[in-house]
């Protein structure tokens, strides 16, 4: 009766532990987040217009947005004793850390650069050669709060939520590696607001940044390269927008 119980317990426990990390990886992924963020802004989405066509707005649900995804991710952690440490920061190698994640960001450049041009000439109907999201960049302070959006959603939360959701697949379900597959095709639609190209381009980079994440076992590099991709679009759309 002993050996029977020592076989079966844990198996029921591999059980309830790989429900228990879909579940947080579910409270985690954005799903729930979005919808409370959302709750504030609920009559202007009710006039079809919002998020998309005021940037204080949608800037204001980004953050919003981030900020409670992050504190889910931190009362998940703190159930189980881990430490935002745990998800990748190390103290000794932060510097080469930070100049890979600088050295990625020409790379993701090129990479945007061959993703457009492949769909120029192979899926023109799909073809942008602009962002929607961009469009509603009207004045230096529009900018300064979409720059502050991206660094904070871009280059914190979304980082935090991939090293948190593959570290999950790792210790659960599987591989962080199948993890890393499923999470960049998820990430990647939801950027359906700027069409095929941009979910492809998105999915990518997430794929990208997840990988360097594996390889380094390490945060730093992949919100640098995140966060100023990002702000250099930003800046470069800015620039140049006549």
């Amino acid at each position: 009766m002993k050996e029977i119980t020592e076989s079966v317990v844990p198996g029921r426990r591999s059980w309830v532990n790989r429900l228990q990390a879909a579940f947080e990886i579910l409270l985690v992924s954005g799903f729930v987040s979005s919808l409370i963020a959302a709750l504030p802004f609920y009559r202007r989405m009710g006039a079809g217009g919002f998020p998309f066509n005021n940037a204080y707005l949608l800037c204001s649900y980004v953050l919003l947005e981030a900020s409670i995804t992050l504190g889910l991710l931190f009362l998940v952690l703190r159930a189980h004793r881990e430490r935002i440490s745990d998800l990748g920061f190390r103290r000794r190698a932060w510097k080469f850390d930070v100049l890979l994640g600088l050295a990625l960001v020409p790379v993701l450049f090129l990479i945007s650069g061959v993703i457009a041009a492949v769909f120029q000439t192979y899926l023109p109907k799909h073809f942008s050669s602009h962002n929607p999201l961009l469009e509603i960049i009207h004045t230096r302070r529009e900018l300064s709060l979409f720059v502050l959006s991206a660094l904070a959603a871009g280059g914190i939360k979304e980082e935090l939520q991939r090293a948190f959701i593959l570290t999950r697949f790792r210790e659960h379900l599987g591989t962080a590696w199948l993890g890393l597959l499923l999470w960049s095709i998820v990430f990647g639609a939801a950027h359906y607001v700027q069409g095929w190209q941009g979910m492809v381009t998105a999915g990518l980079f997430g794929f990208i940044f997840g990988a360097v994440y594996l390889a380094r076992g390490s945060l730093p590099a992949p919100m640098v390269a995140h966060g100023l991709y990002d702000s250099l679009v930003l800046l470069g759309y800015w620039t140049f927008r006549g």
